[in-house]
């Protein structure tokens, strides 16, 4: 199989649609962030002039994220058509059954396939990077890669997107015709970035509404007892906005996609452009996903508790004396609170299980295909 892989190799290092994608992922992210410094520099306050900026370490680093991760949204349908063309060649000029009269085995060529498209996508995605780092410095803006952490989301990030990769190998494969592989991978490419944002929103674990809720109910009875709040009204406000105001049908509809896939990873990570910031994603690059901070901002009854106290029965025994709920209540259960360091496992194990199952799916067709 070595020699089919130097062989493909070969062939995409000659290939003119490829060293246009890769000149696409050298010149965009550049502009992009010249883009983002003439934005953020424009003052039209008075007539239309320039000024510099002066950006924080967090604004800095936020922008440094979202400009190198935009690979997962602007190569998916650049790396489908190449998949596709390059791949849907070999059944039209007769190369597969070259290979197959030449003595080599289909499992061979399935690999050599597989194998060099994956390194191609890395390749490309990696310019991608790097390119905008450089696009980062050269604007002023500036690069902060929160001291390399940075560069194992990157790394992430590449995994996840691997999965398209695989997908598009097996669909170029398992057709001979190029025009179907074409059209279901660019659908494929168009669609992912708004899906994974979609199930992205989605991403609330069963168990942390569980914990914030009783963390949360146990504070309104202490409040009961000491007198501030009427138990009737609690008890209505916990029945209210108990654990089905906070996971509604649409979370028990796309909760599963979002386990047992990885296209959630552009509305966790921020990773979905435009696209995840209209969708309410997050505009920060944070160690952790927060999730009583967003429980916490979404829960009317925190307000409603607020607003029925009453000291005329105050006891005096409510435990440290400030009865407003707040995120400290919170910080030390750790069901609310997933770090990115563990979040990033999660994502490999989910990407690497997907393209193991899509490839060898791929490959059971393949073998069984008529290839004359």
């Amino acid at each position: 199989m070595l020699k089919l892989i130097l062989f493909e190799l070969r062939r995409i290092s000659k290939s003119v649609f490829f060293w246009i994608i890769a000149g696409f992922s050298v010149i965009w992210p550049i502009l992009t962030a010249l883009f983002y410094r003439l934005v953020m520099s424009l003052d039209i306050s008075n007539g239309i002039k320039f000024q510099d900026i002066d950006l924080g370490a967090d604004e800095v680093r936020f922008l440094t994220w979202f400009i190198a991760v935009a690979f997962m949204t602007e190569l998916p349908k650049f790396i489908a058509l190449f998949t596709c063309l390059h791949i849907g060649r070999d059944y039209t000029d007769g190369i597969v059954r070259n290979k197959i009269i030449a003595g080599h085995s289909r499992g061979a060529i399935y690999g050599s396939y597989m194998i060099t498209q994956i390194i191609a996508t890395v390749v490309l995605c990696v310019i991608y990077i790097f390119s905008a780092l450089l696009g980062l410095a050269i604007s002023g803006i500036g690069v902060d890669l929160n001291g390399g952490e940075m560069f194992a989301r990157f790394a992430i990030a590449i995994v996840v997107f691997l999965v398209m990769t695989v997908t598009f190998v097996v669909l170029a494969v398992i057709f001979r015709k190029r025009a179907l592989p074409v059209i279901l991978c660019i659908l494929i490419a168009m669609t992912s970035n708004a899906a994974a944002a979609v199930v992205g929103r989605f991403n609330t674990p069963g168990k942390a509404v569980d914990k914030y809720l009783s963390i949360r109910n146990d504070h309104y009875e202490n409040m009961v007892e000491a007198g501030l709040v009427d138990k009737n009204t609690v008890a209505q406000i916990e029945k209210e906005y108990g654990r089905d105001y906070f996971l509604g049908i649409a979370w028990k509809i796309i909760h599963p996609a979002y386990v047992i896939s990885p296209i959630g990873f552009e509305g966790d990570y921020g990773a979905g452009g435009t696209t995840t910031m209209m969708l309410g994603g997050s505009v920060e690059y944070t160690d952790e996903i927060n999730f009583a901070q967003e429980f916490y901002y979404d829960d009317p009854s925190v307000y409603t508790v607020i607003s029925s106290v009453s000291i005329d029965n105050y006891t005096g025994d409510f435990d440290g004396g400030d009865y407003a709920l707040t995120l400290k209540d919170f910080r030390k259960a750790g069901e609310l609170h997933l770090e990115y360091s563990t979040l990033n496992w999660v994502y490999v194990g989910k990407s690497v299980a997907w393209m193991a199952v899509i490839a060898a799916y791929g490959y059971v067709i393949f073998r069984k295909k008529n290839l004359f």
